[in-house]
């Protein structure tokens, strides 16, 4: 039988994406800088890519400094951890997950910011991917705000 869980700690926030090395560390970002006294923050990727320079640079333009961020691989320990998985991709059905027996899920259709990326230095879909993010995470602040009331 599954252990109860404990509903004194804040909610648990994974953000899943193929690689996690943009738009999931961006949202983790976002939601830990946005909604500390909510909920604890965490992503990763099926696969842990190399970090996106340029997703770290959009978030230093906000002056978000994020020196914690790094890629990391999704495990079996992740999901246990997890109340709710963010996945944030085009397609959420090739990312397979288990049956949410344990948490919820949701998805934020986003394609990668690299597929409109004129060259390797263009940061204008990365400000426009990280400016979504930054709105998806507000919303989701002032919902889970308005639940406390």
């Amino acid at each position: 039988m599954p252990e109860k869980p404990d509903l004194r700690r804040k909610p648990h926030i994974l953000f899943l994406g193929h690689t996690n090395t943009a738009r999931t560390l961006v949202a983790e970002a976002y939601a830990r800088q946005l909604m500390p006294d909510l909920v604890e923050a965490r992503s990763a990727g099926l696969q842990a890519g190399k970090v996106q320079p340029r997703a770290l640079a959009v978030l230093h333009e906000e002056e978000l400094e994020s020196p914690a961020l790094e890629a990391k691989a999704l495990d079996r320990d992740l999901l246990e951890w997890a109340d709710m998985v963010i996945t944030l991709c085009t397609d959420p059905a090739k990312l397979p997950l288990p049956a949410a027996e344990s948490f919820i899920c949701k998805n934020w259709p986003m394609d990668p910011p690299t597929r409109f990326a004129a060259d390797g230095e263009d940061l204008e879909p990365f400000r426009r991917m990280r400016d979504d993010v930054k709105r998806r995470v507000r919303l989701l602040a002032n919902s889970m705000r308005l639940m406390q009331r």
